[in-house]
């Protein structure tokens, strides 16, 4: 059952929740790729990482409003495009649509704020089901840097897929 209804900007009240979902390191690096790598993963560490001024995070919550998906759009610096980071779906809930729908709604939110010309994430070879994911709305494969990652003794390739935006005008105002 889909239960997955609304996307609303990221509360600190959910980092326990989130990290609860990371479990060991094999985890950590298919969510969150080298971000956190080089330091221990702690609520602290990712409360900081946080309040960086480029990421906007946000929250997937069902109709109890219960955190079930979390995504960061990341602004960079003189780039006409946006990326779509460290999305990642509660592991008891994966394979019902809902990482899907939470990825749609944020590429919704990049065309209403933002004029850029893209949105572009990364994911690693091995992860078939996000890969899937995200062609499904349109991102194509731009590239692909070999044996970027490793999970446990593999290593993997990180695919970069990008999407091209069209422009919305933002009927809110």
């Amino acid at each position: 059952m889909l239960n997955f209804i609304k996307v609303v900007p990221f509360s600190d009240v959910w980092v326990p929740t989130l990290c609860s979902w990371i479990k060991n390191l094999n985890d950590l690096v298919y969510w969150s790729g080298n971000t956190f790598s080089k330091q221990s993963f702690t609520t602290k560490i990712f409360s900081d990482h946080l309040r960086k001024v480029e990421i906007s995070p946000f929250a997937g919550l069902n109709d109890k409003g219960t955190l079930v998906a979390y995504g960061e759009i990341v602004r960079n610096k003189c780039e006409d495009r946006l990326n779509l980071c460290r999305i990642i779906v509660h592991p008891n809930q994966r394979g019902q649509g809902i990482g899907k729908r939470f990825t749609k709604v944020l590429i919704d939110k990049i065309q209403v704020m933002e004029s850029c010309k893209s949105v572009r994430l990364n994911v690693l070879s091995s992860n078939h089901q996000a890969i899937a994911c995200y062609s499904s709305l349109g991102f194509k494969k731009y590239g692909i840097i070999p044996r970027a990652r490793r999970v446990g003794k593999t290593e993997l390739d990180l695919i970069i897929m990008s999407k091209t935006l069209d422009f919305k005008i933002n009927e809110e105002n």
